[in-house]
């Protein structure tokens, strides 16, 4: 293959307009370290994210997150994710899932008789402590 100076010199150009973050590892205001790009994007690193976001919602909510998703102490940790639902009726209950949905951390699904199904986000399945395997274990219904 033959190489074509204008198009050598158009991706040249094109790496030099890139944004100025990088993968670099630096340091978080919390003293972890992040990514450039995290820190840039975020102004802080995954772990302080996520606990602004655990700090956002009640003990209670973080609770039922926990439950909608199986990860409770009574299962053993690699089975986390096995179940992405809550079925919450009204009350109190069900303003524990609208703070949840608020948040980010879960959605609402279909509503049957006097009972709203909610499901986990992503952002939701990393807050309750669940690794890859169970975050994709807890999303494979929804994809």
């Amino acid at each position: 293959m033959i190489a074509n100076p204008a198009q050598i010199t158009r991706h040249h150009l094109a790496n030099q307009a890139a944004p100025d973050f990088s993968l670099k590892r630096k340091a978080c205001a919390c003293g972890k370290a992040s990514t450039a790009k995290q820190l840039s994007l975020h102004g802080k690193c995954a772990a302080c994210s996520l606990a602004a976001v655990r700090a956002a919602i009640m003990p209670g909510d973080f609770a039922k997150l926990q439950h909608m998703l199986g990860a409770v102490k009574q299962y053993p940790k690699s089975k986390w994710g096995w179940r992405n639902y809550y079925a919450a009726g009204g009350g109190q209950v069900r303003e524990a899932m609208e703070r949840l949905v608020a948040a980010g951390l879960a959605t609402a699904g279909r509503a049957a008789n006097e009972m709203t199904y909610f499901h986990a986000t992503r952002l939701g399945c990393k807050a309750a402590g669940l690794d890859g395997a169970g975050i994709k274990r807890a999303m494979e219904d929804e994809s």
